[in-house]
């Protein structure tokens, strides 16, 4: 309760003089309040997350560089949650130099100029072979995206003249949500993120591309800050390090406006609360 010209009462009621000044004080620190929580909560919800991978074509000897580094940055960190995050990065880098990029169920659309009957789109089988017409299984073990073409050239040089060969990556990815038409997609790697929307029938007119995020088994692989990083720069697929069975999910508009009001509601209960405590004092 509050004294308003001898008058006891519940603050914001009275407008004496005295009590406007009270009021005034209480406005104010209410509003300082919501905005300082304000700002904390969008700056929690807005701040840039780790980008995406930026090495999936990358050589062997830069990836080899990357593994070194992030092991050198693990060992003089101080911050253990650093150190560990450094390692853990590490270990994936040295899983993609030893196993290399391409999984089962994966497809390739080949050009091989000597032999036209080999040109075909294949699929990675068990094992991550391929098998092209009447020739020998090849394997794909340990082969880099970016190193494919010239492996492939070498691998088919066993039995043809010369040959040129031109490779594409395809990955099945499924886009999901809000768009014109769901489903699953082959794709180049080198499409970009926004193309692989479009080719799903772009967005409806309740989409919130906002908020589009890339899942992995059931957890968030790229989050939606990440994702408008991606529309923005026109990243590509193989960049961001998405692989077969990933989900690009757009949701619909006000989705998740239940959130941000349930955020907002907390906050002005706590505020109320600080409110109430001070107008006893």
């Amino acid at each position: 309760m509050v004294q308003c010209h001898g008058n006891t009462m519940p603050p914001f009621y009275r407008w004496g003089t005295r009590c406007v000044v009270r009021r005034a004080r209480y406005l104010v620190a209410f509003a300082a309040a919501l905005a300082v929580t304000s700002t904390a909560l969008l700056a929690q919800q807005t701040a840039p997350q780790a980008t995406a991978h930026d090495t999936a074509s990358a050589s062997r000897s830069q990836l080899e560089a990357e593994a070194a580094r992030l092991e050198h940055d693990a060992q003089t960190a101080s911050d253990p949650k650093v150190r560990s995050a450094d390692q853990e990065q590490a270990a994936v880098v040295r899983q993609r130099l030893r196993d290399g990029d391409f999984q089962v169920g994966d497809r390739i659309a080949m050009i091989v100029r000597g032999d036209s009957t080999l040109s075909d789109t294949v699929a990675v089988r068990a094992d991550r072979v391929i098998q092209l017409k009447s020739l020998p299984p090849i394997s794909l073990q340990g082969v880099l995206h970016s190193e494919l073409a010239a492996y492939l050239t070498k691998q088919l040089g066993q039995y043809l003249k010369n040959p040129q060969v031109q490779v594409t990556p395809l990955v099945q990815i499924a886009v999901v949500g809000s768009v014109g038409h769901p489903g699953f997609f082959w794709v180049p790697s080198d499409l970009t993120l926004t193309d692989a929307i479009m080719l799903a029938g772009g967005p409806t007119q309740v989409s919130d591309l906002n908020n589009t995020t890339v899942i992995r088994e059931n957890k968030e692989r790229l989050t939606s800050d990440q994702v408008q990083q991606a529309f923005a720069s026109g990243t590509t697929l193989d960049q961001l390090d998405v692989r077969a069975g990933d989900q690009i999910t757009v949701p619909e508009k006000g989705k998740h406006d239940w959130l941000r009001v349930a955020q907002i509601a907390a906050i002005l209960a706590g505020l109320t609360v600080s409110i109430l405590a001070l107008s006893r004092h």
